[in-house]
């Protein structure tokens, strides 16, 4: 009943019709679930890493900008979450 009242419902009982008497269908079917599930996999992987390099870089580009303030080192440790050594280091390219 569901499936003549709603066309997604009616598509997706259609195709399990189809893949239901054939192996080969539903093997291709099956293969192609597992393709989409890898696909969302990697671009969620993706966009996460994406979102930590980005925070990484502010927070680079933070640092820079307190270490011309004249801020202290320990000072931008603590209001970062840098190390003192990345610190450090963005202050001898500054320099």
């Amino acid at each position: 009943m569901l499936a003549e009242k709603n066309e997604k419902i009616r598509k997706a009982y259609n195709i399990l019709e189809v893949i239901s008497k054939d192996d080969k269908a539903r093997a291709a079917y099956e293969s192609r679930e597992a393709e989409l599930h890898d696909q969302m996999t990697r671009l969620k992987s993706a966009k996460e890493e994406g979102i930590k390099e980005g925070i990484k870089e502010a927070t680079i580009k933070n640092a820079k900008n307190f270490l011309i303030m004249g801020l202290d080192v320990d000072m931008i440790v603590k209001g970062t979450g840098l190390s003192i050594e990345e610190v450090e280091n963005i202050k001898k390219e500054l320099n």
